[in-house]
């Protein structure tokens, strides 16, 4: 039976390269071991050559040793699968996994090995206590799958597993939790009901994402705010593709066809002082509006309903821009047999007038020219989105941490 000695092998700081070196050097003779299998990638393969050249030299002694290349440094299940090959070779040996040069996540891949392998794990020569490491790498996989589910806005599921989980400190569950219902709430347009807690705090690495997610809240929580509009109509852009990265075309398409009517909205009410929402019909014939098309709006909503305040919809809200020469509505009226056919696909929906399932080229053809409209009313809108995007962990996104 063989000696094998399994070590990952990665470190962060170039600066510490000879250090290492030294260090394995040593660590390696004080093992005595037959076979050493370096997990690492490639960058770090010119120093096993020079560790193998120099351990010749002070001990006379070929170090037999095999490489296994480690691509992806933060992708868990890929570095699992990894060890996993190789230690089914030395499956009878005498395997001790090592993480003394290891990263986290190489170390947490080592602690599941050696205990599903039932293999020894040391640090620093010395053995590491399986249970306390059981433990360790079982929270931080509760803390893995908790990332990947607000990745995947799946926060019902963060709640789902905070409530079972025992391995988690308290600080930890109370923090996740609220960020499970603050991203929530803002999921579904509740922005009055999220937190004012400083998550750029919490989350030091994703400072600037949290940071920038919370000013442009506060911009679409201040209807005052110059910027309330844009933001707002950001926020909705964005909401659309969450729900079409999720799969959920017909209420992406909604959402689109919502962000259309908000442009109508504020560039009728910033522009004109027209209130899309109980229409002045004086301040239409104030923004010089020909009295046949207020009545052609009048008798609309007299079709619709026999409320006294006049609320039009999307379609009337770009024709009268039109009517004003805005380039806004100029633009949807020389592009009205794409927008008419647009809105046919949003009608369609089951969750509008129709009863059809809508798909990812409806969606994504009504967003090109929802974009674009957006664009022509703020030639910022792209930043805005990109502020109020929701963070991401960086985690492999692909796999779900069910270890």
């Amino acid at each position: 039976m063989k000696k094998v000695l399994f070590l990952p092998l990665h470190y962060e700081n170039p600066n510490k390269t000879d250090i290492i070196k030294n260090d394995l050097l040593i660590y390696i003779y004080m093992m005595d071991i037959d076979k050493i299998v370096f997990f690492t990638n490639r960058n770090n393969y010119k120093i096993i050559l020079e560790i193998k050249r120099n351990y010749y030299e002070f001990f006379n002694i070929n170090l037999d040793f095999d490489l296994i290349n480690i691509e992806h440094l933060y992708d868990l299940e890929y570095i699992l699968g990894r060890f996993a090959y190789k230690i089914d070779e030395y499956i009878e040996d005498d395997v001790v996994i090592d993480c003394t040069f290891a990263t986290d996540m190489l170390s947490l891949a080592a602690t599941l090995m050696a205990d599903r392998y039932n293999k020894i794990i040391q640090k620093n020569i010395y053995p590491v206590d399986i249970n306390k490491s059981r433990y360790n790498s079982k929270k931080n996989c509760d803390l893995l799958k908790l990332q990947h589910y607000f990745n995947h806005y799946s926060f019902n599921l963060m709640n789902d597993l905070l409530d079972n989980t025992y391995k988690m400190k308290n600080a930890n569950i109370k923090l996740y939790r609220k960020l499970a219902k603050d991203y929530s709430s803002w999921d579904n347009f509740n922005y009055e009901s999220i937190s004012n807690r400083h998550y750029h705090l919490d989350f030091p690495d994703y400072s600037e994402e949290f940071l920038n997610n919370s000013r442009g809240l506060q911009k679409i929580l201040d209807e005052n705010d110059k910027r309330h509009f844009p933001y707002q109509i950001a926020d909705m852009l964005n909401n659309a593709k969450r729900r079409y990265n999720e799969g959920k075309y017909n209420d992406a398409v909604m959402r689109l066809y919502r962000a259309m009517d908000i442009i109508a909205h504020a560039e009728l009410l910033t522009k004109y002082n027209i209130n899309k929402s109980n229409v002045d019909i004086d301040q239409l014939t104030k923004q010089g509006i020909k009295r046949k098309y207020i009545s052609k709006i009048e008798n609309q909503h007299r079709n619709r309903t026999t409320n006294n305040e006049i609320e039009i919809n999307l379609t009337e809200g770009y024709f009268l821009l039109h009517r004003l020469n805005n380039k806004i509505g100029k633009y949807y009226y020389k592009n009205i047999e794409l927008f008419t056919r647009l809105n046919r696909i949003r009608n369609k929906s089951i969750l509008n007038h129709g009863k059809a399932s809508l798909t990812a080229s409806d969606y994504n053809e009504y967003e090109t020219v929802t974009l674009d409209v957006a664009r022509m009313y703020s030639s910022d809108i792209d930043r805005y989105m990109a502020e109020i995007k929701f963070p991401r962990f960086k985690i492999n996104d692909d796999i779900k941490y069910f270890l």
